[in-house]
This record gives structure tokens, C-alpha cells and sequence, in this order.
């Protein structure tokens, strides 16, 4: 069970001179932190609790709370606090590494919402970490996204867990306290009356698996009926993360036309694909003004054949198709340049879908064929 006694559950070290902490922050995108501990430690925090009590199978986790309107994220970087007894470096543990989307609450219970991605159950690994450190693990190869579900009162929840699969410290057991643990930010000893500080362990914000029991909201979470917070229990868990746009909407040029009289038509966007939004692509060097906007799910094949094809058989010498067929729309303007647009559904399922377009330009008396073909463009519908 995760409470013992006192002695065993909440125990502040004052880090010695000689422990360290992994320096933190994200190269890009957003860092997601709730602990107040320096975001980027340089000069040693004066203070953390080391949770002793939290025994092998048991679980911390941090819940963060994003806008209603950000884009779904996609997680790039975890940080799982580790810590031991003094600051002391060199204790070991193996964790898991859990996502949770859609995360609510009510009282000190936790609807976890949706298991988006386990380490041990996605990628058969665990993390190892080490004390004393704000252990770092890069998760950006495993497309783990958050944010897909409907906000609850203005805002979406995701919490970063881990879990404590093997705790390797010599001397500890979940019966008597492991010296080596997870650890929050907390700097203040208990003292009396003994209250939960709503400051220093607020609500809805790190939770706890206790075995036997599920997930609990720290700062209420009870055993036996005992509150855990101020005795058993204080501070935030200084585990954070990085992140990135999941689907971000792009359009990208990946092969090139073949030339009209005037020029070579190019695809130019005007207002990227966005979920419900009405994508805009203009269409350069359109002689008399009129064409064909061809758009596809494949750049590999089409039913003419694989791709790119050369068109020269057709008539248009040096031109290739570059993007297969399963969307044709008229393109018509009264000067050089044409316009071209896509209403996108505001529907989630989208996000992430990637399609390939070439516009084909009338040309009369250009080639057999009378006309040319623009450079192609991959997109990507993002929100």
C-alpha cells in the first residue's frame, strides 16, 4: 500500500551541494511544467519531498490543462523526477511511461480517460532513471498526441505518469519505505495544525495510483480513511514534458512543372488547409485562363500508372503526373493567375491527412495535347 507510516510516506530532503539536476526546457514548441522548481535549473533547488511510500506497481503522474482552442500535441519529451535520501546520486529504478487523454475528475477520484501510449506496452522498454535528476526521455519517435477529446469546462486534460515498475535501492520495500523515489517540489516541513495547503498541494493536479485503489487526486487521495495530504503527501511532482503541434497544416512543393508560353504554372498557397476552413491555392502562368486542379491521396501510383509518369506519350513532352486522380475541379480566371479552394470539415478524424495536387493548364496549340502541367504539392490537413 502506498501509506505506512509517517516516517515512511513524506520525507524533505534538503539537497546537498553536491546533487544535481538534469537541466530542462524544449528546443521548440511548449514546455508543460506545474512544479515551482526552476524550469531550467541553474543553482540547485533548496528543497524536495521524497515520496518513500510510493511502492513498486504504484504510479505519479501530473495532470496539465491545455486552451480549448490549441492544436492537438504531440509529446516530445519526458521528465521523471528521482530522487534520494540527501541528494544522494547513483540509486536506480526501471519505470514505465504512461499518456492518459481526456482526464477528469471528481473528488479524490480520476477518470483517466483514454490510454493513448504505455512504454512497456507500445515499445516492450522501460525507462531507466537515477538519482539525483530530473531524468529527461525523449518520446518523439512514438507520435503520442493528446488533445483529441472534447474539452470539459474550457479546458482538455492530459496527465504524464509514470509508473514504478523495479526499484533498485539496496535497502528499501514498499513495507518499510524505499529511500530512493519519485519526488515533488515541496520545500516546507510539515508542522501544525495539520492541514492541506491548497498553495502547496493544489487540487487536480498530481495524482497518484495506489494500489488496491486506482487513481487519486493527491491531494485529497485517503488510505484506510487517513487524508494523505500534509502528513503522507505535499507539493506537486516536478515530472513535466515538451511538445508540438501534432498536425501542423502545411503545403509543400515537392516536384516540378513543365512551361506554357507565358511560364511555368506554379501552385501557390494562399490559406493553408485547416479543419473547417476553406483551404485557397492560386495557379501562375494559366495562358487563356483555364484548367484543371487535380488532387489525390497517392504520389506513389494512379490509375494510369506509377508516378511520376511521363506524359510525353500523351502529348506533353516533359511533362509528368506526379499526384494520382481521385479529385478533378475546373479552374477558371479572367487574367494569368486562377484560384482554386477546398471547404475542409471541422472533423477531428482529419487531422494528420496528407493529399497531393498538380493543376493541369490549358494551352492551345502548345503541343499535341494543348496545354502543360504545374509543380505538384503535398498538404497536410492540421487545426
Amino acid at each position: 500500500m502506498l501509506a505506512r507510516t509517517l516516517a515512511q510516506l513524506a520525507v524533505l530532503f534538503a539537497l546537498s551541494p553536491s546533487a544535481s539536476l538534469v537541466a530542462q526546457g524544449c528546443t521548440s514548441g511548449t514546455f508543460w511544467q506545474r512544479d515551482t522548481l526552476p524550469a531550467i535549473p541553474t543553482a540547485l533547488p533548496t528543497g524536495v519531498s521524497i515520496i518513500q511510500g510510493m511502492c513498486e506497481g504504484e504510479s505519479a503522474g501530473i495532470v496539465f490543462e491545455m486552451p480549448a482552442n490549441m492544436p492537438v500535441q504531440k509529446i516530445t519529451k519526458v521528465v521523471a523526477p528521482w530522487g534520494a535520501a540527501f541528494g544522494a546520486n547513483g540509486f536506480f529504478a526501471a519505470l514505465d511511461f504512461e499518456v492518459y487523454d481526456g482526464v477528469s475528475f471528481s473528488g479524490q477520484n480520476v477518470n483517466m480517460g483514454q490510454l493513448v501510449f504505455s512504454l512497456t506496452q507500445n515499445a516492450n522498454q522501460n525507462i531507466q532513471v537515477s538519482s539525483h535528476a530530473l531524468n529527461e526521455f525523449d518520446t518523439s519517435v512514438y507520435n503520442i498526441v493528446v488533445g483529441t477529446q472534447p474539452p470539459i469546462g474550457g479546458v482538455r486534460r492530459f496527465a504524464i505518469c509514470f509508473r514504478m515498475d523495479l526499484n533498485f535501492h539496496p535497502s528499501g520495500s514498499c513495507a518499510t519505505g524505499w529511500p530512493a523515489n519519485f519526488f515533488t517540489d515541496n520545500s516546507q516541513p510539515v508542522s501544525f495544525p495539520f492541514t492541506c495547503n491548497p498553495n502547496i498541494t493544489p487540487t487536480q493536479t498530481s495524482i497518484i495510483q495506489i494500489l488496491g485503489q486506482g487513481w487519486r487526486d493527491a491531494a485529497l487521495a485517503t488510505v484506510t480513511g487517513i487524508q494523505l495530504c500534509p502528513l503522507y503527501y505535499s507539493g506537486v511532482w516536478a515530472i513535466r514534458c515538451c511538445s508540438e503541434d501534432a498536425f501542423p497544416a502545411t503545403y509543400t512543393s515537392y516536384g516540378p512543372g513543365c512551361p506554357t508560353s507565358i511560364g511555368t504554372p506554379q501552385l501557390i498557397n494562399a490559406v493553408l488547409p485547416r479543419l473547417g476552413v476553406a483551404m485557397i491555392t492560386n495557379v501562375t502562368n494559366m495562358p487563356i485562363g483555364l484548367g484543371l486542379m487535380i488532387t489525390g491521396v497517392s504520389n506513389q501510383s494512379s490509375t494510369l500508372g506509377f508516378l511520376p509518369l511521363d506524359l510525353t506519350g500523351l502529348g506533353l513532352p516533359g511533362c509528368f503526373l506526379r499526384t494520382s486522380l481521385e479529385l478533378t475541379d475546373g479552374i477558371l480566371t479572367f487574367g494569368t493567375t486562377g484560384s482554386w479552394s477546398l471547404n475542409i470539415p471541422n472533423q477531428v478524424a482529419l487531422l494528420g491527412s496528407q493529399f497531393y495536387q498538380q493543376a493541369f493548364v490549358f494551352d492551345p496549340g502548345l503541343n499535341a495535347f494543348g496545354g502543360a502541367m504545374s509543380d505538384a504539392a503535398e498538404w497536410q490537413i492540421g487545426n
